[in-house]
């Protein structure tokens, strides 16, 4: 298998033709024929349903094909990455993170951390990630921290800190329970309760602890925390969210109420076990664990199991019991 054969399937897929494909490569017609040919003798199956004017991948050609463009990626990197090193640069800090902290905690963190001292000489990676993607992201080593929703079990993953904090109620203004101090799940019996997917998760803490305890005779399934709250406000039913998603957001048309239940989410900060981490990065994940310390309400730091541990704080403990 060769580069020239995984560039002719992928500039085919982006163009739609073989024609198409030769002039974006700046080869003929003939020649990426007979590579896409000579790749799908080699793997033994059909990489492209062919029907005039254009071609449509095989559903083996389609799974093959997301590999390809994994592989082609980190080609694309490989070669920036060699550029930079001839020009003297150092490795680019590589950041991953959950959509939870990607939206709010981590870019305030990056610009507290960078304004104090640079935290990259010309480029910073950020990438989003779902929960799922984590234990890929650690295993293969293609970032040096991961900022996620905990838990995560890996033999391959460093915990560096990891805390929880409560997660809330986000009701619409006009809300019954809105002025309430606290809101007790049975005080939601008939409401229509929004939900996350069984991919997050929070998941198994709405269905157990909020969807039975209000006996909801509805409830909405949506792909976000920030879908949920945008129901919400359309005034389509209430939602359990986490403490870290709507810190440093607008809650325009959003009330947040704390629960009479504890339901904790955790976060942390990992990476690949046994990696050297530069100066850069660890000053990111000191940043990291004292601006949750000290800006998300209730938030106390714990081990990897849930318990908590000496904050090294002045002894500040702060435990929401509802």
């Amino acid at each position: 298998m060769e580069i020239r054969q995984l560039e002719a399937l992928t500039a085919v897929v982006a163009s739609g033709s073989v024609t198409a494909a030769g002039r974006l490569l700046e080869r003929s017609q003939p020649v990426v024929s007979r590579q896409i040919s000579d790749l799908e003798d080699e793997l033994g199956f059909s990489l492209f349903t062919r029907t005039r004017p254009s071609i449509t991948l095989t559903p083996q050609g389609a799974e093959f094909y997301q590999d390809v463009r994994r592989v082609m990626a980190d080609l694309e990197l490989l070669e920036a990455r060699g550029r930079d090193i001839a020009r003297g640069l150092t490795s680019p800090l590589h950041i991953v993170a959950t959509s939870d902290m990607m939206c709010s905690i981590l870019p305030q963190v990056l610009q507290r951390v960078d304004s104090v001292e640079p935290l990259f000489e010309s480029k910073l990676m950020v990438e989003e990630v779902s929960h799922n993607e984590v234990a890929a992201v650690l295993i293969e080593g293609h970032a040096d921290l991961c900022v996620i929703n905990l838990p995560i079990e890996h033999e391959a993953c460093q915990v560096h800190w990891c805390g929880q904090a409560p997660c809330m109620l986000a009701v619409p203004p006009g809300h019954a329970l809105a002025t309430r101090d606290t809101v007790r799940l049975e005080d939601l019996i008939g409401d229509t309760i929004i939900t996350l997917p069984a991919s997050y998760r929070l998941r198994y803490h709405l269905a157990s602890a909020l969807v039975k305890a209000a006996d909801a005779p509805r409830h909405i399934e949506v792909g976000s925390h920030q879908a949920a709250l945008a129901m919400v406000r359309a005034h389509l039913g209430v939602a359990l969210v986490d403490p870290f998603t709507t810190h440093g957001i607008p809650l325009d048309g959003v009330a947040l109420r704390p629960v009479n239940v504890h339901i904790p989410y955790m976060v942390g900060v990992v990476s690949q076990h046994g990696r050297s981490l530069s100066n850069e990065a660890m000053r990111l994940i000191e940043g990291l664990r004292n601006y949750v310390l000290d800006h998300v309400p209730y938030f106390v730091e714990t081990n990897a199991n849930g318990l908590p541990v000496n904050l090294g704080r002045g002894g500040r403990r702060t435990v929401h019991t509802g």
